[in-house]
């Protein structure tokens, strides 16, 4: 996962798909790993811990890592999730995710919505659309076979 809007939506994304992976039995298969872009890296918020809880996920003093020190964590990734077209553009010229296929969650949105995702959106919202995507992104990683 790379995000460039916040930690707590990264975060979210994150545990909401490695939890979705491991109910479904596919968490042996998969590695799950976030990271963040500049203001997107770092602890979750009070208010992301709290939207999470709703969900029954206890996130608290989770961190989302700053992508720039930590390129490492895109070694042996076949498929990199972003939140946003943005993080997409940046990350492809990157060599340390040259290899990689990405998918952009503001386009999945978009193709179920038919609509703009909004970037202004309270955290608790988005921790729901995530919840709507992540089946899907679950999906799509399941059904990509490794980059050769």
């Amino acid at each position: 996962m790379a995000g460039g809007r916040s930690p707590d939506r990264t975060i979210a994304l994150e545990v909401m798909l490695r939890e979705a992976a491991e109910r479904h039995g596919w968490s042996d298969r998969l590695k799950i790993r976030c990271g963040g872009l500049g203001h997107a890296a770092g602890r979750i918020s009070d208010a992301g811990v709290a939207a999470l809880r709703a969900h029954g996920i206890d996130a608290s003093g989770t961190v989302c890592p700053d992508l720039e020190r930590r390129p490492d964590l895109f070694e042996d990734c076949d498929l990199i999730v972003c939140d946003c077209a943005e993080v997409a553009d940046t990350l492809v010229d990157w060599d340390e995710a040259a290899a990689a296929r990405f998918l952009c969650l503001d386009d999945l949105a978009a193709d179920q919505d038919d609509g703009e995702p909004d970037r202004e959106s309270p955290i608790s919202e988005d921790v729901a659309e995530i919840e709507r995507l992540v089946p899907e992104v679950l999906r799509r990683l399941i059904a990509r076979p490794p980059v050769e």
